[in-house]
């Protein structure tokens, strides 16, 4: 089922490096944009002008170069890693429409003998589940969560080069220092860098040439039986950090953004603009108790906020959800709960297996939970509501955003009153022949939404 992991940088901007050294230029040099990047052509000087001036510690200018990295059959696991780059963007194969059955998962290259035979069986029991539960009629959405984090995954990541720089210091230095599958991946994307922008390797280091900490996570097992949590209890949803006055600060804003008082304030105006930066200045802080590693993916690809995320590392292998689909039939459920108990079984047994112990974040499973807080200003709530309150999005999810909702309302009733799935908060819904057809029935629900 393996094959080998691979990082491709398969595409980055024309002349990036004429184009930093441009960049590097502009400031104290003459004559225009224009002029400066076609004198930049071919000089022999672009290269040393870069590292020297990030050398001083101007970053800047290397934002300006962009790669695209095409990610193929990498674990799960190091998805969640790289995706919680706030600065670079993402498009991830889908569990929710992709059957996963025969897409492998990774294994460390060390195992062998015992230890790899009992890794083997323990992914493979959990993919046959899977397949089962498929055949069974459970939705991919759900007999997803039984998918181990070795599951292969790919993925694109587009990223500018000093983005791209503080990730392989992060894999190399920090948090990734002790994760095999991670060096290889910094070690191929180093390489292909010494041949395509040479001038950031310097910027791969430790930094003040000291090694960042890097934090112990045991393997953690609370109880000795799995513990199910069904739709309603997971997520939960718990609003810590509300503005006092939002509505004298959006009224502050539109005044800076409209000076001399020309334009009056309202919020329909406000919210009607096409570039609505008012409500960037509302932050709202919140937590999200017992999210699913599945549940977790769909959050953190919202790049606009501040996300506070365990490492998988630090996941309770006792902890599962347990979704209706499979909870309402005895069938599915038998099946379900002995692909979680078996599991759960090898992972309180992983401390007589060093070689396997140290791996642990591969034996955790997608429907596995954990706690993560956040902050989001109003603009991105707004975006956030109105994607994942549709009745298209994953439940799990829909359910987190649709409380969320619930419990701003009661704040600002006359802002988060007019938030809800776009065929509420624009009167049309943008899915097309993908629509659930049932516009009037859902915009009657969020007006009653309280």
């Amino acid at each position: 089922m393996e094959r080998e992991l691979h990082a491709k940088i398969i595409s980055r901007n024309a002349n990036s490096e004429e184009v930093c050294a441009s960049a590097a230029r502009i400031s104290t040099t003459a004559g225009d944009a224009h002029e400066i990047f076609e004198r930049a052509g071919g000089n022999p000087k672009n290269r040393g002008l870069i590292e020297k001036v990030l050398a001083s510690g101007h970053k800047s200018l290397i934002e300006h170069a962009v790669f695209t990295i095409a990610l193929r059959d990498v674990s799960v696991f190091v998805e969640q890693f790289l995706i919680e780059c706030r600065l670079a963007s993402f498009t991830v194969k889908s569990r929710r429409y992709v059957d996963f059955s025969h897409l492998g998962y990774y294994i460390p290259p060390e195992l062998e003998g015992e230890d790899l035979d009992r890794y083997r069986r323990y992914m493979n029991g959990l993919f046959e589940a899977y397949g089962e539960l498929l055949e069974a009629g459970v939705p991919r959405e759900d007999a997803r969560f039984l998918l181990p984090y070795a599951f292969h995954s790919n993925f694109y990541c587009t990223l500018n080069a000093r983005e791209l720089g503080h990730l392989l210091c992060e894999i190399r230095y920090g948090r990734g220092r002790d994760i095999p599958e991670l060096q290889c991946l910094a070690e191929e994307l180093t390489k292909q860098l010494e041949t395509q922008f040479p001038c950031l390797l310097p910027e791969i280091r430790p930094v003040s040439g000291n090694l960042t900490a890097v934090e112990a996570h045991p393997l953690r097992c609370s109880a000795q039986a799995p513990v199910y949590l069904s739709r309603q209890k997971a997520g939960t949803v718990a609003l810590l950090n509300v503005p006092t006055e939002p509505g004298k600060l959006l009224e502050a804003a539109w005044r800076t953004q409209y000076p001399g008082g020309g334009v009056p304030f309202s919020l329909e105006a406000l919210l009607e603009s096409s570039r609505p930066r008012e409500l960037e200045q509302l932050a709202y802080t919140f937590t999200v108790s017992n999210i699913s590693l599945s549940g977790l993916t769909h959050l953190v690809r919202h790049r606009m906020q501040s996300i506070v995320v365990p490492s998988i590392q630090s996941v309770d292998h006792s902890k599962f959800i347990l979704p209706d689909s499979i909870a309402a039939d005895p069938a599915r459920l038998e099946r379900y709960q002995r692909a979680v108990e078996a599991a759960h079984a090898q992972a309180l047994r992983l401390h007589e297996h060093p070689s396997l112990e140290k791996y642990h974040y591969y034996f955790a499973l997608s429907g596995n939970l954990m706690d993560v807080m956040t902050t989001m200003n109003a603009r991105e709530l707004q975006w956030f509501i109105r994607l994942r309150c549709c009745n298209r999005a994953q439940w799990e999810i829909r359910e987190i955003a649709v409380e969320l909702l619930r419990q701003l309302r009661p704040g600002f009733p006359a802002l988060f009153g007019r938030f809800g799935p776009s065929c509420f908060a624009s009167g049309r819904c943008p899915e097309g022949r993908l629509s659930c057809g049932q516009l009037e029935e859902v915009v009657e629900r969020f007006r009653a939404l309280s």
